[in-house]
């Protein structure tokens, strides 16, 4: 089974690698105006409640409060079914990174690029789930990450814009 304190430390290793919690300027997510802070890549415009709740803790409790916060809002119960916890943190990650849903599209393109023959969906279930826990983990891992740098690449072909982020998400995505 995967435990969420291996994949909430590899995720913070993207989001904020000395777990210091301290508010940041960040991006300004779609139908936020004004400017957007984050702590531990909580951003301020995409979590408004929980990103004030725990910019108002004193400092010392911030870490608990920001680990809580990705096992309540980026962890479930499917997470915790994969048998491999190399699968597991890098699925997480691309929640907390790309969105649930686009993590277990990714996650179902990289069973099926093994031989697989799952509905890419987005959705977890228990075909999702036997799927990937019967697959080569070593071998999904490395399809996942393809299929996630595959991804990104996308994104910035439909918006050449975002070509500035590119590098980072890869290298993200290769970690």
């Amino acid at each position: 089974m995967a435990d969420f304190v291996t994949a909430f430390q590899w995720a913070m290793r993207s989001e904020d690698s000395q777990m210091a919690c301290a508010v940041v300027p960040d991006a300004t997510p779609a139908g936020c105006t004004g400017p957007c802070y984050a702590i531990s890549g909580i951003n301020s415009g995409a979590w408004p409640g929980q990103y004030a709740a725990i910019a108002a803790l004193p400092q010392a409790s911030r870490p608990a409060a920001v680990q809580a916060f990705y096992q309540a809002h980026y962890w479930n119960n499917w997470f915790q079914q994969l048998v491999s916890d190399e699968v597991a943190k890098r699925v997480f990650d691309f929640s907390v990174n790309g969105g649930a849903g686009t993590a277990v599209k990714t996650l179902q393109q990289a069973v099926n690029a093994l031989g697989g023959n799952l509905v890419v969906d987005g959705g977890w279930g228990p075909a999702t789930m036997a799927a990937a826990n019967a697959a080569d983990q070593n071998a999904l891992v490395q399809a996942f990450i393809a299929a996630r740098v595959a991804h990104y690449r996308a994104i910035v072909a439909a918006n050449p814009a975002d070509v500035p982020y590119l590098n980072a998400w890869i290298a993200r995505a290769q970690n």
